[in-house]
C-alpha cells in the first residue's frame, strides 16, 4: 500500500503503542473468517465501485458507507469508491484516474437502469434503491461467509460514517437498521454470511440486539466514536489515524459531504473517523459605518473614525464599536453588553484580532480588520474556538490510550475552523492556522502528523481519497521518476536526484504559450499556465516559488484548470495559496490540484516570506528520508519551533508568523514512492553511550539560483546558495536586497532517560557549531526528545564558494538519572 505508517525517522514517527503485535494477529484472524465472494472478480485486487450522490441528504450517502468496507475486501486492502454527482457523464478527471489505475472491476450502486457514460469499460450494475437494499447486495456481492456484521442505523450519518472504516477493518459487511429493527432481506444476509458476532454503532433499536441474541449471535454494543475507539483498543488494534469531520457537513456546509472521503481514507489506513457535531459560524462578518463626529463612551482613542455597528448571534443584539489607525493597523472592539451606551466597562473591551468573547454562552474567536476574511465586515466571529476543538479531539484520545500518528481534517474551515492566532500582541491581522490541532499536549512541538483534506465536491474529495489509498498500484509509468521545479525555484535538483529522481524538469514563464504574439510596441499576453503538453503534467513531486494567492500558483496553475495531473505532490512558497477564508464560495486552487491529480499540496495562508525556506527543505528532507507527507510536515513544524525558542519569537516574529500559516492538505498518512536509497549520505546523528556526533552530508552541492525578478538589484549578477542532503537554510532579507542563508542541521535524541546537560566536544571555526541551547519535548509515551541547531557550514553566496565546514561535531550527554 502507499502508507509506510511505521517509517517515520522523526521522534514521534518511532514511538509505537502498545499491543501492535496482537493487532496484526487478530486483524488477520479477522481477515481470515472473512471469505470474499468469488463473484467479486478481483484477480488483483483492483476494483472501483461508483455510486450517484446528490447535493441534499439522502439514502445513497449511507449506501456508500456500505460500500467502504465491501471494496476494502474486493480491492484488498485499498478501497476506491467514488460519489458521481447528477452530471451523465463521467468527469474527465474521474476518467483519467480510471486510465491510470486500470481497474479490473468497475460496479455502479443504484436503481435499476441507472448508468455513467462515457465509461471505457464493463460495469457491473448492483441494484438497489435504499441504503438498506444497498447493503444487503453488496454483502451478498463480496462476501460468501463472515463471522462478523456490523450493523448502524439508516438514518444515523454519524454512526454510518464511524461503522464504515469499523467494518472495513475488520473485513465485515455493514448492514442498516431501520428504526423498527432489521428488515427481512438484513436478517436473511446475517443468516447466509453465518454471522457469528453483530457490532452495533450508535442507536440501533433494542429489538435489533435482543432478536440477534435470541439466534445465538454474540451482539456487541458501541454507543459512540468514543466507545468504537476503546473497543478496537481492548481487541488489539491501535488506532494510529484519525479522520475528523463535522458530520452537519451533509446539509449546512458550502460543499456538502466531504466527509464520505473521510470513511474512506480512514478504511484505507486502517484508522477511524471521529465525527464532531457543530453549528460552525466561520468568520461570521458584521459591518459598521462611520460614528462621525459623536464619538461614544468608553473606547480607546484612534487616529481613524470608529465605526459602529451591530452583532446578531445566539438571539442576541450587541452593538460594537471598532477603533484604529489608518490602513486597517491596531484595530480595537468595545461591545456594549449590558446595553447602557458605553463599551469600556469590564469584558467589553478593548478586545484585539485572537481575543475570545462570550456572546449567548457560547465562545467566540475575534477577528478584526476588513481585509481578514471574504466580503466586508468590521469584526468576524468563529465558533467553535480552536481551544473548543482541541478540546474535543483530546478527549477521544483519550479513549484510543493516547494521540494518534496521523490526523486528516476533512472539510473547509466551515467544518472544522482553523484556529485565529493574532499576528502579533496587539496586531490587526490574523494567521488562520492549523497548527494547534498538532499539538496533543501543551509544549511548542507537534506531536501529530496533520492534515486538512478539501474538495470542490463529495465527486473530487472521493476521487482523491480512492487515488491516493490506490495510488501504488496504479500503472508504471516515467512520472514515478520525474519532478518538476516551477518559476523562481531551481535549487532542489540534486536533493531529488540524490534519491533516484532524474534531473528536475524545469517551468518558466518563458514555457507558457503566446496567448496574443508581441507585435510592434505591444509586449503580447501569455498564458497564466501550463497547458497539458507541459512535462509537468508527469511528475511525481513539484515544488514552486513565485507571487501567488489562492486563484493561482503564479505562471504555472490555475483554480479553473481542466489540465490533469499525474499523482504529484506539490509544495509551494508562493503568498496565500493556502488561504481558505477569502472566497465565500470556498474556491481554491488548492482544490482544484487536488481534483486533477494531484496527492498533496503545502503552502502558505498568508504572504510567505524568506524565512519559509526552513520548512519548505525540510518537508522534502522528511518525504525524501521515506516519511509520509504529514510526519514530514511534522518534522518541519518542530524544526522551525527549535528557531522560534532558539531565537526568542515566543510572541511574534518572522519565523513563528511562518510556522502558524504553513498548511499541508491531503493524505498525510501518504508517502511518496522514493526510487532509491540515498546516493550520498545525508546529515544525520549517532548514538554512543554518552557521545552524540552529528555528521555533515557526504556531499555539498553548490547551486546557482534563479535570481526573481523583484531581486533588481542582482538581474544581471551571480548568486548561490548551498545544498546539502537532510540541512536546511535560516534565509533572511538582508541589507544587499537578496536573501541570505546560513545552513543547519537539527540535531534529536530521544529517551527516555532525562539529560542534564549536552556540551560540545570540539570547538570550530566560528560560525561553525551550536549556540548553546537545546530544547526538550515530551511525549505522551514518556519519552523525550533534546533538540538542537547545528552549522556545519559557512557559504559565501556571492561566490559560490565554502568558506569553512565540518564533517563531524560530538556532543557530550551527561544524564540525570537521580
Amino acid at each position: 500500500m502507499a502508507d509506510r505508517l511505521g517509517q517515520a525517522g522523526e521522534a514521534g514517527g518511532r514511538r509505537r503503542q502498545a499491543g501492535s503485535s496482537a493487532a496484526l494477529v487478530l486483524l488477520g484472524a479477522a481477515i481470515a473468517s472473512a471469505a470474499p465472494a468469488r463473484a467479486a472478480g478481483r484477480p488483483d485486487g483492483r476494483a472501483v465501485l461508483l455510486v450517484r450522490v446528490p447535493q441534499e441528504p439522502a439514502w445513497r450517502e449511507m449506501a456508500f458507507l456500505a460500500a467502504v468496507p465491501a471494496m476494502t475486501v474486493a480491492g484488498d486492502a485499498a478501497p476506491a469508491v467514488i460519489a458521481l454527482g447528477k452530471q451523465p457523464d463521467l468527469p474527465a478527471e474521474v476518467a483519467d484516474y480510471f486510465r491510470r489505475y486500470k481497474p479490473r472491476a468497475v460496479y455502479l450502486l443504484g436503481p435499476k437502469g441507472e448508468k455513467v457514460a462515457a465509461l471505457d469499460r464493463p460495469c457491473r450494475a448492483l441494484v438497489a434503491d435504499s441504503a438498506d437494499a444497498a447493503a444487503c447486495v453488496l454483502a451478498r456481492t463480496f462476501w460468501t461467509k463472515c463471522e462478523t456484521a456490523v450493523v448502524c442505523r439508516d438514518d444515523e450519518y454519524a454512526a454510518g460514517l464511524v461503522a464504515a472504516p469499523v467494518a472495513a477493518r475488520l473485513r465485515a459487511p455493514l448492514l442498516f437498521a431501520g428504526r423498527s429493527g432489521l428488515s427481512a432481506e438484513a436478517v436473511k444476509a446475517l443468516k447466509r454470511l453465518g454471522a457469528k458476532r453483530a457490532v452495533l454503532v450508535g442507536n440501533v433499536p433494542p429489538a435489533v440486539a435482543g432478536g440477534l441474541k435470541k439466534r445465538g449471535t454474540t451482539v456487541v454494543q458501541l454507543a459512540d466514536a468514543k466507545a468504537v475507539g476503546g473497543w478496537l483498543v481492548k481487541q488489539g488494534l491501535p488506532v494510529r489515524y484519525v479522520a475528523a469531520v463535522n458530520v452537519t457537513d451533509r446539509s449546512r456546509t458550502v460543499i456538502k459531504k466531504l466527509s464520505l472521503a473521510a470513511a474512506l481514507l480512514a478504511a484505507g489506513r486502517g484508522g477511524m473517523v471521529l465525527p464532531l457535531d457543530y453549528d460552525v459560524r466561520w468568520k461570521a462578518g458584521f459591518a459598521g459605518a462611520d460614528c462621525g463626529k459623536q464619538r461614544p463612551k468608553g473606547i480607546p482613542a484612534s487616529k481613524q473614525p470608529p465605526r459602529k455597528g451591530l452583532i446578531e448571534l445566539g438571539g442576541r443584539k450587541l452593538a460594537f464599536v471598532v477603533t484604529g489607525e489608518p490602513k486597517g493597523r491596531r484595530c480595537r472592539l468595545g461591545i456594549d453588553f449590558n446595553g447602557n451606551g458605553t463599551y469600556g466597562e469590564a469584558g467589553e473591551g478593548p478586545l484585539c484580532t485572537g481575543d475570545v468573547v462570550t456572546v449567548a454562552g457560547k465562545r467566540y474567536a475575534v477577528t478584526l480588520g476588513q481585509k481578514n476574511g471574504a466580503g466586508k465586515a468590521d469584526v468576524r466571529l468563529t465558533w467553535p474556538t480552536a481551544e473548543r476543538v482541541r478540546g474535543d479531539l483530546r478527549r477521544h484520545y483519550k479513549a484510543l490510550g493516547g494521540p494518534p500518528e496521523h490526523l486528516c481534517l476533512v472539510g473547509f474551515p466551515d467544518a472544522i475552523p482553523q484556529a485565529i492566532v493574532t499576528h502579533s500582541p496587539g496586531a490587526t491581522n490574523d494567521l488562520p492556522s492549523d497548527l494547534p490541532y498538532a499539538n496533543a499536549d501543551d509544549d511548542p512541538f507537534a506531536e501529530i502528523a496533520l492534515a486538512r483534506l478539501i474538495g470542490e465536491s463529495a465527486t473530487a474529495a472521493t476521487l482523491y481519497a480512492s487515488r491516493v489509498i490506490t495510488c501504488d498500484r496504479m500503472a508504471e509509468g516515467d512520472w514515478r521518476r520525474h519532478v518538476g521545479e516551477a518559476r523562481w525555484e531551481n535549487t532542489y535538483s540534486k536533493l531529488f536526484e540524490n534519491v533516484g529522481f532524474r534531473p528536475s524538469l524545469r517551468h518558466d514563464r518563458d514555457d507558457l504559450k503566446w496567448l496574443v504574439k508581441p507585435a510592434g510596441k505591444s509586449k503580447g499576453k501569455r498564458a497564466r499556465q501550463f497547458d497539458q503538453s507541459s512535462p509537468l503534467t508527469g511528475v511525481a513531486a513539484m515544488t514552486h516559488m513565485a507571487h501567488s494567492w489562492w486563484k493561482d500558483l503564479g505562471q504555472t496553475y490555475t483554480w479553473d484548470s481542466t489540465v490533469l495531473l499525474a499523482p504529484t505532490l506539490v509544495e509551494s512558497g508562493g503568498c496565500l495559496t493556502a488561504a481558505l477564508d477569502k472566497q465565500a464560495d470556498c474556491r481554491s486552487v488548492i482544490a482544484r490540484l487536488l481534483r486533477n491529480g494531484a496527492v498533496g499540496f503545502v503552502g502558505n495562508a498568508r504572504p510567505g516570506i524568506a524565512h519559509q525556506e526552513q520548512l519548505r527543505l525540510e518537508f522534502w528532507n522528511g518525504v525524501l528520508a521515506g516519511r509520509t507527507i504529514g510526519q514530514a510536515h511534522r518534522a518541519s513544524l518542530n524544526s522551525m519551533a527549535v528557531t522560534v525558542l532558539e531565537t526568542g519569537q515566543h510572541d511574534s516574529g518572522p519565523d513563528r508568523y511562518q510556522l502558524y500559516i504553513r498548511t499541508l492538505f491531503g493524505d498525510p498518512a501518504f508517502a511518496m514512492r522514493i526510487p532509491s536509497a540515498p546516493r550520498s549520505a545525508p546529515a544525520r546523528v549517532t548514538v554512543k553511550g554518552d557521545l552524540l556526533s552529528v555528521h555533515a552530508p557526504a556531499t555539498w552541492w553548490p547551486v546557482k539560483i534563479r535570481v526573481p525578478e523583484d531581486w533588481k538589484k542582482w538581474a544581471d549578477k551571480d548568486l548561490y546558495v548551498c545544498r546539502g542532503a537532510g540541512t536546511y537554510p535560516l534565509r533572511t532579507w538582508c541589507k544587499e536586497q537578496y536573501d541570505r542563508e546560513t545552513t543547519f542541521f537539527n540535531a534529536e535524541l530521544t529517551t527516555k532517560r532525562r539529560v542534564k546537560s549536552i556540551r560540545q566536544v570540539q570547538s570550530p571555526a566560528k560560525p561553525l557549531g551550536w549556540r548553546g541551547k537545546h530544547f526538550v519535548d515530551e511525549h505522551a509515551d514518556g519519552t523525550r526528545t533534546y533538540r538542537w541547531r547545528v552549522q556545519l557550514i559557512d557559504f559565501d553566496q556571492i561566490t559560490g564558494k565554502i568558506r569553512g565546514k565540518v564533517d563531524r561535531i560530538d556532543y557530550r550527554i551527561e544524564w540525570d538519572d537521580a
